[in-house]
């Protein structure tokens, strides 16, 4: 996501300046930070996590190179793959064991009428389907920046369904869309809600220790200020935790690993540099 908004719109600020007086509800479990490492400057605009057996991906966004960065878990960069595409607002990476699923979605202004998904074969990086969606009500022409529903940030390959999770600006109520591998142009409609998140929502995963998602996102105001959260959702959809993670900012991705471990990522902001982190879930 770009960070000229926090300039550009200023009028946005009696709406969003609560960001720091967040409160959230008490949660089941708590959500412990083990650590911390700065992610290489190269990778200084992740806005995706995806967590493999013993690595993980990531990608940049906003008109960066049409990398897949392939990172172990200190936050080092082991291999790039570079993709015959154009990058043009990428903002999620997920995989199942033949492909990769990359989310060309990013629509802060409002101004895309269509939006692509990119499947990419994990053999042969030259074999990619793309899929072009377009969401049900989307008017480009009257859609005000950072104040409207049909912007996206998350996505997650769960068993054989493809979903991505709306930031819903406007409303502040997340969507969940499903989209159709066997069509290359769909129109795509929410299948359900998700309410009561404390922002926008810029990252999915799903744990399957706990079978259930996790979110991560943030509330913000034009003037640099965030609150970030981490969130647990149930398979049908319901809230169930929400912790804060309060010593972080633009944190754009996040993955669960074969052990449970829930790593999220950061994108460098003014004040902090990109950063992989890890967290673990304790039960109370």
């Amino acid at each position: 996501m770009s960070r000229i908004f926090k300039l550009a719109f200023l009028p946005l600020a009696l709406l969003l300046i609560s960001a720091c007086a967040t409160q959230y509800p008490t949660p089941t479990a708590s959500l412990i930070v083990n650590s911390t490492v700065k992610l290489p400057e190269e990778l200084s605009e992740t806005s995706g996590l995806f967590c493999d057996v013993d690595s993980m991906f990531s990608l940049n966004d906003s008109g960066n190179a049409p990398v897949i960065y392939r990172i172990n878990y200190q936050g080092e960069i082991i291999e790039r793959t570079r993709l015959p595409l154009t990058n043009r607002d990428w903002e999620a990476i997920t995989a199942d064991d033949m492909s990769f699923y990359i989310a060309d979605v990013g629509n802060n202004k409002g101004n895309r009428e269509k939006v692509e998904i990119h499947k990419v074969s994990r053999r042969n990086a030259n074999e990619i389907t793309t899929f072009t969606l377009k969401y049900a009500g989307n008017n480009a022409n009257i859609n005000i920046p950072y104040a409207h529903d049909f912007d996206s940030e998350a996505m997650v390959k769960h068993g054989d369904e493809l979903l991505l999770f709306s930031k819903s600006w406007r409303t502040g109520i997340t969507h969940v869309y499903k989209v159709n591998e066997g069509e290359s142009e769909q129109t795509i409609s929410p299948f359900t809600s998700i309410d009561g998140l404390p922002g926008v929502v810029t990252g999915v995963d799903f744990d399957r220790h706990q079978d259930r998602f996790v979110i991560t996102g943030y509330k913000s105001d034009p003037f640099g200020n965030f609150a970030t959260f981490i969130a647990q959702i149930s398979q049908d959809y319901a809230l169930l935790n929400i912790w804060p993670i309060k010593q972080y900012k633009q944190v754009e991705g996040v993955c669960v690993d074969t052990n449970g471990t829930y790593w999220f990522s950061e994108e460098a902001t003014e004040e902090r540099e990109a950063s992989l982190s890890s967290s673990k879930v304790v039960s109370r």
